[in-house]
């Protein structure tokens, strides 16, 4: 017998590891553990635990597929509270090459609640990519801005 993860992928309600059906949504195990991989990874933006949601951004922006972009923004607008989440989303969107996906999403981003997140929005469409240069621990400094 499949065993899963004690949580259902489509609804996130607790499941029992053997379980072939979900209780409260009805969904299919079998199926579910079907999709691929980038599906699973944008069903879990969806997930209730902000730690979880963080690891899938960071797993999404390695990818750095130019569909996933506006999902990434809609994750960030639908918890408006997580700041971290936010800024973290912002700068893995600075970072990716740049195309229309990339810069509608870092322009929904731009109408967030927070003012940190619009302001880092705002640096991440002023400074093209090729004038980022990279620091050694992954981040980035804008040529022409002050060292950190």
């Amino acid at each position: 017998m499949t065993r899963h993860p004690g949580f259902c992928p489509a609804c996130f309600a607790a499941l029992d590891a053997e379980a072939q059906h979900c209780p409260r949504c009805g969904a299919v195990m079998a199926e579910l553990s079907a999709r691929d991989y980038r599906e699973k990874l944008l069903r879990a933006l969806h997930h209730p635990l902000a730690a979880v949601r963080m690891r899938v951004i960071i797993a999404l922006s390695v990818r750095a597929e130019p569909e996933t972009a506006c999902a990434l923004a809609d994750c960030v607008l639908r918890h408006p509270t997580d700041v971290v989440e936010g800024l973290e989303v912002v700068r893995r969107l600075r970072d990716w090459p740049e195309t229309e996906a990339r810069d509608a999403a870092l322009i929904r981003l731009s109408a967030h609640p927070s003012c940190l997140v619009r302001k880092a929005v705002e640096r991440a469409r002023a400074v093209p990519n090729n004038r980022r240069v990279p620091f050694s621990n992954g981040g980035s400094l804008n040529e022409g801005s002050p060292s950190p």
